[in-house]
């Protein structure tokens, strides 16, 4: 590597440099905070799961026999006191009863469309065009480019909320709100009972505030219901059983982390648990991965092509990578550089898995160096010195 020459492009490309050098170090930071994170919830949930013992919660009141303990209960929920909303004239035996509401507002949608004004000037104009659509959050009509006739309320008179039962039984077992929480099978309600007030009209599951349920006028609200956690479904969930309540366990080797708890919509078994619970961890990760991935990517194809020039001038890199496009070489760069700041972590947890991740970063390295092939006695002549720019 020739340093004198390292040290003029950077006086050359200090900014772009600078920019490429941040954006590596903010998703270097962000890929070990996603391995460590994994790290901790696989530690946490191979706690929870070694220490939970099965118990059936139907045949009597075992509270103060399991008080303090992890236990793993599978049942039909009992909802004790329904969730309503007399306005509407709903009422649901379940766990949660989310309310969504939406306003009728102006929507600015532009297009841009390049003009030619002569042969040396190019610009671009951009045509605004205005249409009405629900919305769950208030659009601000004051930037609009066409203020005169497309004004929206500048609030919600009323708001989404999630409702959440208070009492939800499982045998004699009470669930926490952490539990609680974990319910998300979310079921439409389409109710055909017209509320009593004469302001709210129902139309086709839709609750709607205004004059008309058919011509809507800007400023007018819709609201919808569902629900999740329906009465006698089979949940099955792993808690710690706290003053006859199933809380969330929170992990004495992670004193800092969240409380975890399980609940899953359906019979399993503590094992047949474990798996799923960590199969859907898994894909969670790699989606972070990927994300990751794309990130260095991108902070690579900002860098000045200058230094990628300059790294491929090492003796160790073989001329096939030299004559590849700066798009697959920083493809190849970018898919090791995340590998290995992925195997770091895993190295000190499960080392067998880290130095296989490793591997994996250090393969196409291999693939496209001189380290495993008989250098030729004369130097491997340099194939060009600048690398422009693809277009």
């Amino acid at each position: 590597m020739d340093w004198a020459a390292v040290r003029a492009h950077f006086k050359q490309t200090w900014l772009t440099t600078l920019l490429s050098i941040v954006l590596f170090s903010g998703v270097t930071y962000f890929l070990i905070w996603t391995e460590n994170q994994t790290i901790q919830n696989n530690l946490m949930l191979d706690e929870l799961v070694s220490a939970a013992e099965s118990i059936d919660v139907h045949t009597g009141d075992e509270a103060a026999r399991f008080e303090g303990r992890i236990v793993h209960i599978v049942g039909p929920l009992r909802i004790l006191e329904p969730i309503s909303e007399p306005d509407y004239n709903i009422q649901v035996q379940a766990i949660k009863l989310r309310k969504r509401v939406q306003m009728y507002q102006w929507i600015e949608e532009t297009t841009e469309q390049d003009t030619f004004l002569s042969e040396s000037a190019e610009e671009s104009q951009k045509t605004y065009w205005y249409h009405k659509d629900w919305r769950d959050y208030v659009v601000d009509s004051s930037l609009f480019y066409i203020r005169p006739g497309h004004h929206n309320p500048t609030s919600m008179p009323i708001f989404s909320e999630t409702h959440i039962a208070e009492n939800v039984k499982i045998g004699w077992l009470y669930l926490g709100l952490d539990v609680k929480r974990k319910v998300n099978d979310y079921y439409e309600i389409w109710s055909d009972s017209r509320p009593e007030r004469s302001d709210i009209k129902l139309h086709s599951g839709f609750y709607y505030h205004g004059e008309s349920a058919l011509q809507h006028e800007i400023g007018d609200l819709r609201v919808h219901f569902s629900y999740a956690g329906r009465e006698d479904d089979i949940y099955t969930a792993v808690g710690i059983v706290e003053s006859g309540i199933l809380q969330a366990y929170g992990p004495s080797n992670f004193p800092a982390a969240d409380p975890i708890s399980l609940l899953r919509k359906g019979s399993y078994s503590l094992k047949q648990l474990y798996d799923i619970e960590k199969r859907d961890a898994n894909i969670h990760t790699w989606k972070y991965r990927l994300l990751g991935f794309v990130q260095v990517f991108a902070s690579a194809m900002t860098l000045h092509p200058d230094w990628l020039t300059l790294f491929l001038q090492c003796r160790w890199i073989s001329s096939n990578l030299k004559r590849c496009t700066r798009l697959w070489a920083n493809l190849v760069l970018s898919f090791s550089y995340t590998l290995l700041i992925i195997s770091l972590p895993w190295l000190i947890h499960k080392s067998v898995f880290g130095a296989m991740v490793l591997g994996g970063a250090v393969l196409p390295l291999l693939h496209y160096s001189t380290l495993l092939t008989r250098r030729e006695a004369s130097p491997e002549p340099t194939l060009y010195t600048r690398w422009n720019d693809m277009r």
